[in-house]
């Protein structure tokens, strides 16, 4: 059961919020617009990594193999399926080359990945052992979904809510010219302990019977601002999955609209965050508890973002 709570949203954005004065305050965190990714975070995170740290410092955190994995796995799945690449604003009518020569030049892509440590460069590596039969299958998934001759990838989808100051951007895994779009995701394998004689197992990425919520919530708003319809796909090292209306209830208009109308409530404290605190994340810091930085998301972030991070509930 889900209980709406757009219907009793008492949580409006700010009455007589000036939206000249409130986009200055924008500009002083060098923010210009949304993106599902931004919405996904938690409040603490998207504060640190949006408001506080600078564009440098997101280029320069750890990031992982599963991350370099799935933009091979996309971007080379895209060449040879897209009619379209976009560049930005730039549409790119695609070079036609063979699947194979669209996949050495990948694997010469992803070995320039940095591994942070032993661990991440193992998984790197063995990851490479099966990255050419994702791409394989990411490609049948995409051709068995079926999308039109006028393909496209990469393409910026924007959409400005009145409520909003800020317009909201996603970029498009893959769609046609009429009514369907991909969001593609990756499942890779990990190392896990084991009571094996190796002390370890290599454990396949699995197939999800139900998508995250997190995902669903990305394909609602391309839902929204394009009219077309969702294929959240799945795709691990030897087959996929994809969900649609028609095979999951979280991707039905009914359940969008309502991720839609919850991401929107989300946007809109955070603009009175923005707001209130006049654009200086010390004192919105003041109003949204820290993050767990054992958790998750900063296990394999460099120490001295972790201390800068921190330092923003220091005065607190």
């Amino acid at each position: 059961m889900v209980i709406d709570l757009t219907k009793t949203n008492t949580i409006p954005s700010l009455k007589n919020i000036d939206e000249d004065i409130a986009l200055q305050f924008y500009k002083k965190l060098n923010l210009d617009h949304s993106s599902p990714s931004q919405e996904n975070m938690s409040d603490s995170d998207w504060l640190i990594r949006y408001c506080h740290f600078t564009q440098e410092d997101r280029r320069l955190m750890n990031i992982s193999y599963r991350m370099t994995a799935g933009v091979s796995i996309g971007r080379a799945s895209q060449r040879f399926v897209s009619k379209y690449m976009y560049d930005a604003e730039k549409k790119i009518l695609n070079e036609k080359l063979s699947l194979d020569q669209i996949i050495e030049e990948e694997l010469k892509e992803y070995d320039k990945y940095q591994a942070h440590n032993e661990a991440d460069k193992e998984q790197h590596e063995d990851t490479k052992n099966y990255l050419v039969d994702m791409i394989k299958i990411t490609v049948k998934a995409v051709n068995d979904i079926g999308l039109d001759n006028e393909s496209a990838s990469e393409r910026y989808c924007s959409h400005k809510f009145k409520e909003l100051v800020l317009p909201k951007i996603g970029r498009i895994d893959y769609e046609d010219s009429k009514n369907k779009f991909i969001e593609l995701k990756t499942k890779h394998r990990s190392k896990r302990k084991s009571d094996t004689k190796a002390g370890f197992s290599w454990i396949k990425g699995y197939l999800p019977k139900q998508p995250d919520v997190n995902h669903v919530k990305q394909c609602a708003f391309y839902w929204y601002a394009t009219k077309k319809i969702p294929h959240l796909l799945y795709v691990n090292q030897d087959s996929y999955n994809v969900f649609t209306a028609d095979t999951c209830d979280l991707l039905t208009p009914e359940y969008m609209e309502f991720l839609i109308q919850q991401d929107l409530i989300k946007a809109k404290i955070r603009q009175n965050l923005v707001y209130i605190c006049k654009g200086n994340p010390y004192e919105m810091a003041k109003l949204i508890a820290p993050p767990d930085f054992s958790g998750f998301m900063w296990k394999d972030i460099q120490e001295e973002y972790v201390r800068k991070a921190a330092s923003l509930w220091d005065n607190v």
